[in-house]
């Protein structure tokens, strides 16, 4: 029963996003200044969620700059995505890839941006003068070493 609440929480966050100044100079301690810049170019449902994650991984590492700038990023190549299109790529994230289109306009390059997030995100953050340690956490690809935190890295994003 807790998953139906949760995903519903997911959704009213999307709906209606918050953020405090306190949410925002969090993140601007993070954050470097092009790193700032790409933050503050996503979506407010984007940069809450972002933020949400930053929190959880602060619990266990709070002096972790780097980790903490990924998990305020690792989101940013989603770009203008509608709530129902998220939605609809949780319940069949297949169908979304199968909609998705990589030039043009409207809901079919959301749905592109969408599924292939994660891929795209390391060299959009790159690009922004993202340090390359904080990319590798993006890509998670971080060294076996790191392996722990990138383990934190996912646990606080799937919670958030």
């Amino acid at each position: 029963m807790a998953r139906p609440f949760y995903r519903t929480r997911q959704v009213l966050q999307a709906l209606f996003p918050r953020l405090s100044e306190s949410d925002l100079a969090a993140a601007r301690e993070v954050l470097g200044p092009g790193e700032a810049a790409l933050f503050f170019a996503m979506e407010k449902r984007d940069q809450r969620h972002g933020i949400e994650v930053m929190r959880r991984v602060r619990r266990s590492r709070p002096k972790d700059r780097d980790l903490l700038a990924a998990a305020l990023l690792h989101d940013c190549a989603k770009g203008s995505v509608p709530v129902w299109l998220r939605v609809l790529y949780v319940l069949f994230p297949s169908l979304v890839r199968r909609l998705g289109r990589p030039a043009g306009r409207g809901w079919r390059v959301a749905a592109q941006s969408l599924a292939d997030h994660a891929a795209l995100g390391p060299a959009l953050a790159a690009e922004a003068g993202v340090g390359a340690v904080t990319v590798r956490y993006i890509a998670g690809t971080a060294p076996p070493a790191d392996s722990d935190k990138m383990a934190l890295l996912r646990a606080a994003d799937d919670a958030s």
